[in-house]
């Protein structure tokens, strides 16, 4: 079956119907840039907290890191899961759920170098199947599906990557209408699990 644009509107541009506007797709080099910003800022939205957090208690003397280092071996195996799953949120997957299903339609990234998530139907995603994105993303970049993302989105007309193919989604050039602010409690909710998680994770294995 062949690809079908979608149509979209344009916002406060003004003149014309607004359907009537085709899609600009955004390039793989502008999603790659984005997604390489949103690593560390996801990274440092919950990193700094949690060594700020953990100074202030060494400080105050209500805790006190081992002197050494236990090895991987000696942890038990629900410490160790504990470990993976901090390492795993620190990448930022409650953060780029969130904001992909926001008025936004973008991480930091994205929305830096104005691109946005949409559906096939031009509409926002909702925040079960930005979730289904992620962990598309996430599954295929285990294999080495990034690879395949990289041809596909530069073979294919509407640029998707394998996790779009998922997930039925788009990624488009310029901003969504009508948009929106990203929210406080998007923020709270993308930063704070992963700071106490990460931070119990610590406090316990260190």
């Amino acid at each position: 079956m062949p690809e079908e644009d979608i149509k979209v509107g344009v916002g406060d541009r003004g003149a014309g119907d607004a359907n009537s506007v085709r899609p600009s797709y955004a390039s793989v080099g502008r999603r790659l840039a984005a997604y390489l910003l949103d690593l560390p800022i996801a990274f440092v939205s919950v990193m700094v907290p949690v060594y700020l957090i953990m100074q202030l208690l060494i400080v105050t003397g209500a805790w006190a890191p081992a002197g050494d280092q236990a090895p991987w071996s000696s942890h038990t195996y629900l410490s160790r899961i504990s470990i993976v799953i901090a390492f795993l949120l620190s990448t930022g997957p409650i953060y780029m759920v969130l904001c992909h299903a926001s008025p936004w339609q973008a991480t930091v990234g994205k929305r830096l170098l104005n691109i946005y998530v949409t559906g096939e139907d031009g509409k926002r995603i909702s925040l079960p199947r930005s979730l289904v994105r992620w962990v598309a993303l996430w599954l295929f970049q285990l294999i080495w599906g990034w690879v395949i993302s990289i041809i596909t989105m530069t073979n294919s007309r509407q640029q998707k990557a394998l996790h779009d193919f998922v997930a039925h989604t788009l990624v488009l050039n310029g901003r969504p209408s009508p948009g929106g602010t990203l929210g406080v409690w998007r923020i709270v909710a993308a930063v704070a699990p992963p700071v106490a998680w990460m931070l119990t994770t610590f406090l316990e294995t260190m």
